[in-house]
């Protein structure tokens, strides 16, 4: 039996952080409580929880108290936990308000939520309290940006450790930091990040034509990258202009806020024709939208361009829109949507997947060495925006795709066995499609998944399969994975 003092993770520190980060989370119930209020519907579904995560959140943050910063690895522990415990809380209205009556229904639709994946069990959400569906909505633009960015930028009390918890959580290889201290750059990120929601608010209403709760509702799950909406069809409820604006909004949501920082703030316009990364992103959903075009259903030309644009940026930057349904498309249509599926937006984006920065790495690495096979002598060092990668990054941006592959290929088998088992009849492109759009935080797959369908039907085994890769792939897979690890604990 392992004995406390033997843990290499300090646990006491782990504990005292979350229970900060919890605290904090009750404030993001004031939103819906207060439209609630306001628009008389039930407030108590979210005062209780809220409620819950300020004293809950207090309490261990009292209990475990301590003058000791964390390490890396208690940053781990502590970005994986948070994640944990906030999508149970943020899982408590669904029950409140009797939307959904199973526990693992309501932490699949919360854990959807805040990984930003758009996966849901709700068939009919027109139905809902609206301050339900504004609560849906504001959890994918919380865990957009991130829990733990948000907590870094506004408590000073996590301090050098805040650097740990950034590490851990932002998405992609590598998080820039834009000013010296790790607090000014969240910040500075979440300035961005609620400026474009706004711009977004205000060119729907004003030119996409959607009112302004269905307007505030979208531009949260559209710069979030989230995918969930206030209609059962999705954008093919709105105009072609609300989903033009979309479809820029989207891309946005999928590109580094670092680059956008040095462009919008810095007018370093010349970073964007430099930066190898925005280049392949914009090639990739060019080409996508090219290849949708000549591959996809029947209709006129600037019709299906809509479509073909709109789904390669919905599924790319995994935010899961549907401007029309997919699921109709020609196969080789519904092919190219899953390879986007792997693809993901840019290092420092809200977008989910393996990222484009790890995508152009491994075809640079695979060109090396077919190279170095034909002229073994050569040295040939990768570039990345006209600067040579460290090779230690490129290893481990391989094996990032190596687990990334394994662990989809190990989610379809373990997915497909157990609704087998249920008596269920799916077909391993539905399966196949449903483990990679939620490893990914894509949303929606194909079939039983599809985007005018819902993931209701599936066993609540997968369903916590599916929300352990929802909670994997948000992470980026290795502070989850390392858990498992018994030298982690052990050291």
């Amino acid at each position: 039996m392992m004995r406390r003092w033997d843990l290499a993770v300090d646990l006491r520190a782990t504990l005292h952080h979350v229970g900060g980060l919890v605290k904090w989370l009750s404030v993001a119930f004031g939103l819906p409580l207060v439209y609630a209020f306001i628009s008389g519907e039930a407030w108590w579904p979210y005062a209780l929880p809220g409620a819950v995560a300020l004293v809950g959140g207090w309490a261990v943050e009292r209990v475990t108290r301590t003058d000791r910063d964390i390490r890396p690895r208690e940053g781990f522990l502590v970005v994986a936990l948070a994640w944990l415990v906030v999508a149970g809380l943020g899982g408590m209205p669904f029950v409140l308000t009797g939307v959904l009556h199973s526990v693992v229904d309501a932490y699949f639709e919360a854990m959807s939520g805040f990984t930003t994946t758009g996966a849901t069990v709700i068939a009919h959400v027109e139905g809902l309290p609206r301050a339900l569906l504004l609560w849906r909505a504001f959890t994918q633009w919380v865990g957009g940006m991130g829990i733990i960015v948000l907590a870094v930028a506004l408590l000073p009390k996590l301090g050098v450790g805040g650097s740990q918890l950034m590490d851990a959580e932002a998405p992609g290889p590598v998080l820039e930091r834009l000013t010296p201290r790790i607090r000014e750059t969240a910040r500075l990120l979440w300035g961005i990040y609620v400026s474009l929601t706004g711009l977004d608010i205000l060119l729907l209403v004003f030119v996409g034509g959607m009112s302004w709760f269905d307007a505030t509702a979208h531009a949260f799950t559209t710069l979030s990258t989230g995918g969930f909406s206030t209609h059962d069809l999705g954008f093919v409820s709105f105009s072609g202009a609300a989903q033009w604006i979309t479809v820029l909004f989207m891309a946005i949501g999928g590109l580094n806020f670092s680059l956008l920082y040095r462009v919008l703030l810095q007018r370093r316009w010349r970073a964007l024709v430099r930066d190898t990364e925005f280049r392949f992103y914009c090639t990739l959903l060019v080409g996508a939208t090219v290849f949708l075009l000549f591959s996809g259903g029947a209709g006129n030309f600037l019709e299906n361009l809509r479509h073909s644009a709109f789904q390669s940026v919905s599924i790319m930057t995994t935010t899961g829109y549907a401007s029309t349904d997919f699921e109709q498309w020609a196969p080789a249509a519904k092919m190219i949507l899953l390879v986007l599926m792997f693809l993901g937006g840019c290092a420092g984006s809200t977008a989910g997947s393996i990222k484009v920065i790890r995508t152009w790495l491994v075809f640079r690495f695979m060109v090396r060495e077919t190279r170095k096979v034909i002229q073994p002598p050569v040295v040939l060092p990768i570039r990345v925006s006209g600067r040579v990668v460290n090779e230690e990054i490129v290893r481990a941006v391989a094996i990032f795709a190596i687990l990334y592959a394994t662990t989809f290929a190990l989610g379809s088998i373990l997915l497909l066995f157990d609704v087998a088992r249920q008596g269920l009849n799916v077909q391993i492109i539905e399966a196949a499609s449903a483990v990679a759009a939620t490893l990914g935080n894509v949303g929606p797959g194909f079939g039983i998944v599809g985007p005018m369908n819902t993931y209701a039907e599936l066993p609540e085994t997968s369903k916590a399969l599916l929300v352990f890769l929802m909670w994997a792939g948000r992470l980026e897979l290795f502070p989850v994975i390392v858990l498992f690890v018994r030298s982690y604990w052990k050291g």
